[in-house]
């Protein structure tokens, strides 16, 4: 299963670069099914990892149609993790925010892992890109992308703690927000 959704996700991402990067989209869901791998063996919560994004932003793709191609639980899961694009930036992250304390912990992983990645690629590019690297984000301001951030970690604390995943994240983003 965890093939075939690679598999799905590379055609559904094919074209779409990382903010700012010509970096191949699909190196970001690969590295979020990385992430959750080390948290579970679970096949379809790596699988909807990897599909994580794949609602929100490639077109034709819909639960239901995750629901046909792989399982309602993995749709379900990717559903959960999915952001309304039709709500602006702040109503979008202060939802994600409130909601991911209180999600299945299957959707807790792949959050976590989805926010890893992205602050992997903060702590990547920043140093190279310098205050300019702020300007590919929707929200170009760096406090609230850090806001953000923060609101996720401060939701996860209590059950992921002890994951090193966890850690890592904290200290990234203690590293780029203070």
């Amino acid at each position: 299963m965890i093939d075939r959704a690679v598999e799905f996700a590379t055609k559904a991402h094919e074209g779409q670069f990382r903010k700012g990067t010509r970096r191949p989209y699909i190196v970001h869901p690969i590295e979020v099914k990385d992430i959750v791998s080390t948290m579970t063996r679970d096949e379809e919560v790596i699988s909807a990892a990897v599909l994580h994004d794949t609602i929100e932003d490639c077109q034709g793709v819909t639960r239901e149609v995750l629901a046909l191609e792989f399982s309602p639980r993995v749709a379900a899961m990717v559903a959960g993790e999915s952001e309304d694009k039709s709500k602006t930036w702040l109503e979008r992250k202060s939802a994600t925010i409130q909601s991911i304390g209180s999600a299945p912990r299957e959707v807790q992983m792949i959050g976590l892992a989805d926010k890893l990645s992205n602050m992997r690629d903060i702590d990547r590019d920043y140093p190279k890109v310098g205050e300019e690297l702020w300007n590919r984000f929707r929200m170009k301001d760096k406090k609230m992308i850090g806001w953000y951030y923060k609101g996720i970690r401060d939701a996860l604390a209590k059950d992921f703690q002890k994951e090193s995943v966890f850690q890592e994240y904290c200290r990234l983003i203690q590293k780029n927000f203070g």
